[in-house]
């Protein structure tokens, strides 16, 4: 009698464990039959079950199933039946999307206690998968721009994920969305950090190296400075789109800015001999020639760019902020002469006026291009707010001044808004 009991009890016990691994084999069978809901059901049940929940194999499964169903979840081609099966899901894709990453890392976890790696490839592959899924989510939430503070934790969730998952192009891509979080949120520390390991990593992206540079700059780090601006232009030298000229650009300027002005000539001898009909290179050359002083070079190059494509912004723009800027340097000139000298201030000022003045034109062409540009509009604004003060202005000048302030202050509040 005890036998018969004793043996019913194994039995019992037996065909627990056996129904159990059949729910695991019948979760996958589902997944690959289209029938998710019931897949999802069998296979959460197996991960509860204490027969099933210590097996790699069980979360293994599960991993792959919750990627499934995210997967058709982001099918605008889904068919009506796998349609149909999800709307028997109740939890939302991105909830799904971290279950199931969940699942794989206890899979991992599992197998490395165990000693196998039975099923580490599939564990491996399922996690890269959903790592996408919870990249493209975390992204999602971070563009409606609501909560950086969040984001900013998402993204760090999507950095560990990655890390682990092999994917070092997309930790990279979330550290660099992550340190723009801190930088919004003003965490300069946490945002530096991120982007000096995207440096040492590598990064394409060439304005982490700019900010780096700045950074450095404002602490009075030349050296630092400008080895950020020669990582940046060796990490984009296979560009093909105009980032890589501007990045010479940018260190050939820094290079005047510290005083390397050999340095400096070598980067424009070099980009003068490459630029050819090439618009973009001859705006950056222009550039340069501007930021050193030499406004003839620059409307030399700006004007040659324009005679190749007349109807582009960058270089009239480059004309007119030549000039501005020649004029605001002129005008911290004039501040500094006495103020009893009120002869050499007028002819000072003067000098000023005709900077400002020879930009205009150049300003306004750029309107008539791209009509919202913000560069030209701000930068008509603040010179007709400086014609306004003039005092060798008629009262109808004056009057025209104001007006024209008044319309350019107007359209940059329009895009201020937007």
């Amino acid at each position: 009698m005890k036998k018969s009991i004793l043996f019913a009890v194994l039995c019992a016990l037996v065909l627990s464990a056996t129904a159990q691994e059949m729910k695991v084999q019948s979760a996958y069978s589902d997944m690959k039959n289209g029938r998710l809901s019931y897949a999802k059901k069998n296979i959460d049940d197996a991960c509860k079950h204490e027969k099933t929940m210590g097996e790699a194999k069980t979360w293994a499964y599960a991993g792959l199933i919750y990627s499934q169903i995210v997967q058709a979840m982001n099918d605008e081609n889904a068919s009506k039946a796998t349609k149909k099966q999800l709307k028997e899901i109740k939890e939302p894709a991105d909830v799904l999307c971290q279950q199931g990453i969940e699942n794989v890392k206890k899979a991992i976890e599992l197998e490395k206690k165990a000693g196998t790696h039975e099923y580490l490839s599939i564990s491996m592959e399922t996690y890269k998968a959903l790592c996408a899924y919870e990249y493209m989510y975390v992204g999602e939430f971070y563009d409606k721009g609501n909560n950086y503070e969040e984001s900013a934790k998402k993204w760090a969730k999507v950095i560990e994920d990655a890390t682990a998952a092999g994917q070092t192009k997309m930790v990279n891509d979330a550290m660099y969305y992550q340190a723009n979080c801190y930088r919004l949120l003003k965490q300069t520390d946490k945002e530096f950090e991120l982007y000096r390991t995207l440096a040492k990593n590598n990064t394409t992206r060439y304005d982490v190296y700019l900010r780096i540079y700045q950074d450095n700059k404002d602490k009075g780090d030349t050296t630092k400075a400008l080895n950020a601006l020669k990582k940046g232009v060796k990490m984009t030298a296979n560009d093909t789109t105009g980032i890589k000229t501007n990045m010479k650009v940018q260190l050939a300027n820094a290079y005047t800015w510290a005083g390397k002005t050999e340095e400096a000539n070598k980067i424009l001898d070099e980009m003068v001999a490459e630029a050819g009909n090439n618009p973009v290179s001859l705006n950056g050359v222009a550039s340069i020639y501007a930021d050193q002083g030499d406004l003839a070079k620059a409307e030399e190059y700006y004007n040659k760019s324009l005679s190749i494509n007349p109807q582009q912004s960058e270089a009239l723009n480059g004309l007119g902020n030549a000039y501005f800027s020649k004029g605001l340097k002129e005008q911290k000139v004039a501040d500094k002469i006495p103020l009893d000298d009120v002869e050499a201030y007028d002819t000072k000022i003067k000098e000023v006026y005709v900077f400002y003045e020879k930009a205009i034109p150049f300003f306004e062409k750029v309107l008539t291009v791209e009509a919202n540009n913000f560069n030209a509009l701000n930068r008509l604004r603040v010179i007709y707010s400086i014609f306004n003060a003039r005092t060798d202005a008629t009262v109808e000048m004056k009057k025209a001044y104001q007006e024209k302030f008044k319309h350019y202050d107007a359209e940059v509040k329009k895009l201020s808004v937007r």
